[in-house]
């Protein structure tokens, strides 16, 4: 007898996945079916790890590479495991039916006689075990690939075919972001300018947010990976970083401990419009938009009190710039 146990899918058609590395974080992803027109476009195949049906699947958290089986979730295995015993469980008692049927049929054929025999079966019914998985809050595809993969917020790796698509996971939050400038955009139209301006200020604080987990998590994977252990615990502690990633000049110093250099890519006009934008999500954010000295000193335009001016267009033209840095951070993964 062979018995077969289907992965358990989530609502949208995926399978969980754990990395096996112990000190990878968070571990838990999930995976989609391959897609049936699934190729690679030949001027990206130097980006991948292996090519579309190939064994393998690759960590899109830390870059680990493994066998598929390897990254069986152990929930999985527990189901399969009760799901065999439920299995095994209902096969006996079928059998046992079975044999107390023939049983009786032949005492009937047997004419019985002064004493009666009959078998008979009592058994408990048994419920198939039932198993739920649910997606995660982030789902996207590879935009090499294109299989679909769900991870926590963010991640460096398509599981895959192994490309580094960090710059896939930030283009969500732009998208996310533009909807939220389109909310206060309607919300202007609607006459309800207050609403909309706190709206964008949302908007705005959330490209920084974003931009600085991005510099954080790409950080800590590239010290781990080019340097020594001990170099390692003293550059990736949550001291050690602290809030350096909202300010260019010391983030461009923690990465030049790696000979990295996240803002080369960006002229003079981002450079500055990027750091004006990171001083405003200051004000937004600790001084409900009014100006303070510093700002007024750095854009010379609001004076201390007044409300800063914000704008769709800047808050969109900040999160690509933000993204034109994490797509600059994503080609030192060939290097790592």
């Amino acid at each position: 007898m062979e018995l077969s146990f289907p992965l358990p899918i989530t609502p949208t058609g995926k399978s969980y996945r754990w990395c096996p590395v112990d000190d990878c974080e968070p571990r838990l992803f999930l995976l989609g079916e391959t897609p049936s027109d699934q190729q690679i476009l030949e001027e990206c195949a130097h980006l991948t790890r292996r090519s579309p049906g190939t064994p393998g699947t690759t960590c899109p958290y830390c870059g680990n590479d493994s066998l598929d089986d390897d990254m069986i979730h152990p929930d999985d295995i527990e189901a399969a495991k009760k799901y065999v015993m439920w299995a095994a469980t209902q096969d006996m008692g079928d059998h046992i039916e079975g044999m107390a049927r023939d049983f009786n049929r032949s005492m009937r054929k047997s004419g019985g006689g002064l004493i009666s025999i009959e078998m008979d079966v009592k058994r408990q019914r048994l419920s198939r075990p039932s198993v739920w998985r649910e997606d995660l809050l982030r789902n996207l595809a590879c935009d090499i690939c294109g299989r679909e993969y769900g991870v926590y917020a963010i991640a460096l790796y398509c599981p895959d075919c192994g490309a580094p698509n960090v710059h896939v996971h930030f283009q969500r939050e732009v998208e996310l972001i533009s909807q939220q400038i389109d909310l206060a955009n309607n919300a202007e139209t609607d006459g309800n300018q207050e609403l909309a301006y706190r709206l964008l200020g949302n908007a705005h604080e959330d490209v920084l947010t974003a931009f600085e987990t991005y510099l954080k998590t790409t950080f800590r994977f590239f010290v781990k990976k080019r340097l020594s252990s001990e170099e390692t615990d003293k550059l990736i502690t949550k001291k050690a970083i602290g809030n350096r990633f909202q300010n260019v000049q010391r983030g461009r110093a923690l990465y030049q401990k790696l000979d990295i250099d996240p803002y080369e890519s960006l002229n003079e006009a981002d450079l500055g419009f990027l750091r004006l934008n990171i001083e405003k999500r200051h004000v937004i954010g600790h001084n409900l938009s009014m100006a303070d000295e510093t700002y007024s000193e750095t854009a010379q335009g609001e004076q201390p009190g007044e409300t800063v001016t914000l704008l769709g267009e800047e808050v969109r033209r900040f999160a690509e710039i933000c993204g034109a840095v994490v797509l600059r951070l994503e080609e030192e993964f060939g290097n790592s």
